[in-house]
């Protein structure tokens, strides 16, 4: 079931994350991988592989979890081929694998994915236009059509990435936001 052509239907019984408690996560991851204690590449950037479709890599921008069960859903985004438009699919959490796990148990290496430093910074703005989804009350298809559109193929690079950044908060889905902090610059 899809809620429009973009943003897929939350599964049955699954609660999504609010814009507050993804604003807190990406604050707590962002804090995390500052003291090293965990990768932004190994956070986000995930290999999807349930035995029966195409394993592919993508991104997991959002998660959920199940009422009365203890299963967790992650919100993944990809492009499974250069050719194909980028999708949003809720998958179990026990069907994606980091980078580390991919290569131990599948032997795959993710070579098309970003760089450490180029996925902290889209951490950074992904944080940003969290504050401001927060302070705006997004929906869950604003937060979803977001996803789908980010141009995560296209910021392979620091340059790109901050090239890209007064772009995405120069349009009118942002008016009337201020951006705080160095990352704004």
């Amino acid at each position: 079931m899809v809620v429009n052509d973009v943003v897929p239907a939350l599964p049955p019984n699954a609660v999504a994350e609010t814009n507050r408690e993804t604003l807190v996560r990406l604050q707590h991851d962002l804090a995390w991988i500052d003291l090293q204690l965990q990768t932004a590449t190994d956070e986000y950037r995930m290999y999807v592989y349930d035995g029966l479709e195409q394993p592919y890599w993508g991104y997991c921008v959002e998660s959920a979890r199940v009422d009365s069960s203890r299963d967790i859903l992650v919100l993944m985004r990809s492009s499974r081929s250069r050719a194909r438009a980028s999708t949003l699919q809720w998958i179990p959490m026990s069907k994606v694998y980091t980078r580390k796990h991919a290569l131990l148990l599948y032997e795959v290496v993710d070579t098309e994915g970003p760089a450490e430093d180029v996925m902290i910074k889209i951490l950074q703005v992904f944080r940003d236009v969290f504050e401001y989804a927060v302070e705006y009350g997004w929906s869950y298809e604003q937060r979803l059509e977001f996803y789908h559109a980010f141009p995560f193929e296209g910021l392979s690079t620091l340059e790109a990435v901050k090239a890209f950044r007064p772009i995405l908060f120069g349009c009118p889905a942002f008016s009337g936001y201020e951006q705080k902090g160095p990352e704004s610059e």
